[in-house]
């Protein structure tokens, strides 16, 4: 994959470039290591995403980088943009093909894996080689040192090995006073949980005093409720009799309550009267004897409405009923329809059964007639056919039998050399069995027996079918006797709004029965009626006696209605007085006489709610006895327990606390802790290491050297190895084995481009041959993948433009 070209506006370190590159070897010059620095950076977040390489951006103005690449089937354009908003930036890349289409990158790949098919790793070691700051040859043979041992440059195996073996060695000097404090350690952890166990100790045996007191509480409660419902159930069996003592005086409260309300209501009535007492107690038998035939007329007036509107109801149902006219015949002949209807839908239904049966047997005459058709040569043969075939294979039998037969088809064969008479005869059945495709007498005869079975089982599946079709022939006549019941019965049900029969019939009881209650209904008016007529005439008779008696006593006729009404008023509440007041004497003296002399506040203070005591009732008193002892005793127990308990908590030793402990421990704890942690972390480094090590030499190390030997050989002349400086050597073998590091990192792959990063030289730098020869091979390298050799060195720059490499400032 080729960078064709990098165009960069307001970017940090870079500011506005607009790079083309050709083919062939490219020199990049900066001015300055941060701007060469920051290139670096801007390829690593572009390809690789690494955004911490990138320092924050301007936030005054946006930033853009955009970057034309591509390949023989692939053309890719990259806008990446450092957009702020408000006081946040965020980072936009944009990848289209050349058609214009965006490019989507799949999961979890980043651009550099999706151009040039290399890790990021792989890309650090083959896609960018950066020269050293400082190339003193003590310094360049260390690195080079390095990468043979383990391919890092900045990494001496030796070097950790020695940081090890040294800390290893500190450690073991510490290891005596080390000892000390894990010894120390131990006694305060000893210490520790001797303490921890006792403080745990006097902790549950706290727990078990509160759970033990808990249980003694919920047990002396226990035993104290038992034992007042054992008193309350023996006071309950000493009154027997105390469900009646308390309906008594219920009953006895409520009268009383009734009689003083009464009372109230009297005292109201006579503050309000304007008529005499003496007006009162005379008319006061006449007012209650007006006032009965009154209530009794109005109950009569009000049984009288009920019963007419029950009547006009009734009359109205039958009215709309749609029963109304119908008779018993009717009815009959509706029953008989759907008799019919039922039988012609269970004939239908079992004509269905018929059918399938007709249906399978018309197969089965298919069949049979086929097989039948298998016999069809047969059919010709008639009986004197059979006769005479038959006479014929006796009468060869017979001849073949014979002496004279023998003795004749003998002769013929042998002395006249034809064939044998009994030949001739078996040679014309043969050809008459053969027209029915058999070879013999019992095959015909079995053929021919075949067909007539084959005959008459064809001819009994075809009566069986004629017989289920002249059944099936009657649905025709069957759908037309349902289908004119149903139009009968439709009518019928829709008169009636009825859905079915059972439900015509449920209304046509109901019809009837509502039809005798209205007859019943109307017997009952009658007799209310004649009842009203008698009451309304002692009422008139009444009526008259008291204005009578009213005018005796000078009361006006416009006050008469007022008088009778309030003589009414007090005579019904005194009389509702004297009512009460016999019941309450007769009931006192029930309750007092079975009361006696007990106190009946008391009883209901002990025995109250008696529900509960007649739960408690159905338990046995022995039971009951029983769980009293039982509670006792255990409550006796956890006595024990609980002195045994406070003796162990007063007895246990009391040691320092946990915290002053913990905090001697602590700081001991992660002194011993780091060292131990220091030991084993330093026996797995150098583990690692030695393995780590092992694994390089066995896999790399030899790849290594003859990757680097190969690169020494064809960039390097020979010729001049023995004359150069010790500087040069230690810059040719570090400038061998990095490139062949980059090499083996990237393998075959060409498509990774190559940036060779070096910074300023020396004004008189005596190596000249050496960056030939190096700058050589980089432009050898460019014919098979992009090569870019980046410097802050014009002077280089310049150097390199004339030998074949094209400048880019």
């Amino acid at each position: 994959m080729r960078i064709e070209r990098i165009r960069s506006k307001n970017f940090i370190g870079l500011g506005d470039v607009d790079w083309i590159f050709p083919t062939g070897p490219i020199v990049l010059f900066f001015k300055d290591k941060s701007s060469q620095k920051m290139f670096q950076d801007l390829l690593l977040n572009l390809f690789y995403d690494q955004q911490e390489c990138l320092p924050l951006i301007d936030q005054s103005q946006n930033e853009l980088v955009e970057v034309w690449m591509s390949r023989e089937d692939l053309r890719i354009y990259m806008r990446y943009e450092f957009i702020q908003k408000g006081h946040e930036s965020e980072r936009m890349l944009t990848l289209t093909n050349k058609n214009g289409q965006t490019v989507s990158l799949p999961e979890m790949t980043t651009l550099g894996e999706y151009l040039f098919n290399v890790q990021f790793q792989d890309f650090l070691l083959g896609g960018i080689v950066e020269w050293p700051k400082t190339d003193h040859y003590d310094y360049l043979f260390q690195r080079s040192r390095n990468l043979l041992q383990g391919g890092e440059e900045g990494l001496s195996i030796t070097k950790v090995r020695a940081s090890i073996t040294g800390a290893q060695k500190r450690l073991r000097e510490q290891k005596e006073g080390m000892a000390l404090i894990k010894a120390n350690y131990d006694a305060l952890r000893r210490e520790w949980e001797t303490v921890h166990r006792q403080q745990e100790k006097e902790r549950l045996l706290y727990i078990d005093l509160k759970n033990l007191q808990e249980k003694e509480s919920i047990l002396i409660d226990r035993i104290t409720r038992t034992h007042n419902i054992q008193k309350r159930l023996d006071l309950l069996d000493q009154n027997p009799d105390y469900r009646e003592l308390r309906r008594f005086q219920d009953e006895l409260n409520q009268l009383e309550e009734q009689c003083r309300s009464l009372e109230g209501n009297l005292a109201a009535n006579s503050f309000e009267l304007s008529v005499d007492w003496e007006v009162i107690e005379s008319l006061r038998e006449e007012c209650l004897e007006w006032a009965r035939l009154q209530k009794n007329l109005s109950s009569i007036n009000a049984r009288v409405q009920v019963r007419e509107r029950t009547i006009a109801e009734t009359q109205n149902f039958l009215q709309t009923s749609g029963y109304q006219g119908l008779g018993e015949d009717e009815v009959l002949l509706l029953k008989r329809t759907v008799q019919e209807k039922d039988g012609a839908e269970e004939k239908l239904n079992r004509l269905i059964l018929t059918k399938r049966r007709l249906n399978k047997l018309q197969g089965l005459f298919l069949q049979e007639s086929t097989r039948l058709e298998n016999f069809a040569l047969m059919g010709d043969v008639q009986e004197r056919d059979q006769r005479k075939i038959a006479q014929k294979e006796k009468c060869v039998e017979w001849w073949r039998n014979s002496k004279v037969g023998n003795t004749l088809d003998r002769t013929l064969r042998q002395r006249l050399g034809v064939r044998s008479i009994a030949e001739m005869l078996s040679y014309r059945l043969l050809q008459y069995y053969k027209r029915y495709h058999v070879s013999n007498y019992q095959e015909f005869t079995s053929q021919l027996m075949g067909f007539f079975d084959q005959q008459k089982r064809v001819e009994r599946v075809k009566r069986q079918i004629e017989r289920l079709q002249k059944k099936v022939s009657q649905e025709e006549k069957l759908r037309r006797i349902v289908h004119s019941r149903n139009e009968i019965l439709r009518h019928a049900f829709t008169k009636v709004q009825s859905e079915s029969f059972s439900e015509w019939l449920m209304g046509w009881e109901g019809y009837r029965r509502k039809k005798d209650q209205l007859s019943m209904e109307l017997s009952e008016m009658h007799l209310e009626l004649e009842q009203q007529l008698t009451e309304e005439k002692k009422l008139g008779q009444c009526a008259e006696q008291l204005h009578k008696n009213l005018e005796k006593y000078g009361i006006p006729p416009t006050d008469r209605e007022e008088a009778l009404g309030a003589v009414l008023k007090i005579a019904n509440r005194l009389k509702e007085r004297e009512e009460l007041e016999r019941e309450i004497g007769l009931l006192s003296e029930k309750f007092y006489g079975l009361l006696g002399d007990r106190n009946m506040a008391q009883l209901r203070e002990t025995l109250e709610p008696l529900a509960e005591l007649e739960r408690e009732k159905c338990l046995p008193n022995e039971e009951r006895l029983a769980e009293i002892s039982a509670g006792q005793k255990e409550l006796t127990v956890i006595r024990q327990h609980l002195a045994v308990t406070k003796q162990s908590i007063e007895s246990n030793p009391k040691g320092p606390l946990l915290s002053v402990l913990e905090k001697k421990i602590e700081p001991i704890k992660s002194q011993w802790k780091a060292y131990e942690d220091l030991h084993h972390a330093l026996e797995d480094a150098q583990g690692l290491l030695d393995l780590s090590w092992s694994e390089w030499q066995t896999k790399h190390e030899k790849t290594l050297s003859q990757e680097k030997q190969w690169i020494y050989d064809h960039c390097f002349s020979s010729s001049m190895t023995r004359s150069i400086e010790k500087g040069s050597v230690a810059k040719r073998e570090y400038f061998s084995f990095r490139m062949a590091i980059a090499q083996l990192a990237l393998g075959y792959n060409t498509e990774t481009p190559l940036f060779f990063s070096i910074g300023k030289l020396k004004n008189e730098d005596p190596d000249q041959i050496f960056w030939e020869e190096s700058t050589d091979y980089l432009r050898k390298q460019s014919l098979s993948r992009q090569v870019m050799f980046c410097t802050t060195d014009y002077g280089l720059g310049k150097k390199l433009s004339g030998r074949g490499w094209f400048l880019l400032v």
